[in-house]
């Protein structure tokens, strides 16, 4: 009955909790939250109601986000949930969501199974579509199925 129990009730509830991510004693990103659960026999915390920062090297915001709810693993992984929206200013490019997951280590960001991913870039492109995967390694997405959109490739002006 214990260890029934501690799979259910969390160790710590925290409420208005801020996550930071250091990388060689630099923060990498932020993770601020009304609320987050943490259990001690598992490696992950659940947030709900986040917001979230990523930094460069410099320390200035490349990618700012809001989801309702995010499980962070200990090495940095994460399940997104719930009207997520990011911006990224890196890529001048928004990407909203149902559901997402992050690998850290690989820097890749996908959809699970036919979830849809809309991706709008600052100079009009709209994409929506299916199994999308993004690769902040090489700076590219794709999707699997079911893309629509469209491409803007200049004005008459330029």
């Amino acid at each position: 009955m214990s260890d029934e129990l501690s799979e259910t009730i969390p160790s710590s509830i925290l409420f208005n909790v801020e996550q930071v991510q250091v990388k060689n004693g630099i923060p990498k990103a932020v993770f601020s939250a009304e609320e987050a659960r943490v259990w001690n026999d598992q490696e992950n915390t659940e947030m709900f109601n986040v917001q979230f920062l990523e930094f460069d090297e410099k320390r200035k915001t490349i990618t700012d986000g809001s989801a309702e709810y995010v499980v962070i693993s200990d090495n940095h992984d994460a399940t997104i949930k719930g009207e997520i929206s990011g911006y990224s200013l890196r890529n001048e490019a928004s990407i909203q969501a149902d559901e997402l997951i992050w690998i850290d280590e690989e820097r890749d960001l996908s959809s699970p199974g036919e979830k849809k991913v809309i991706i709008s870039l600052d100079g009009g492109t709209v994409l929506e579509g299916s199994g999308f995967s993004a690769d902040f390694f090489t700076n590219t997405i794709g999707f699997s199925s079911e893309v629509k959109g469209l491409i803007e490739v200049g004005s008459e002006d330029e």
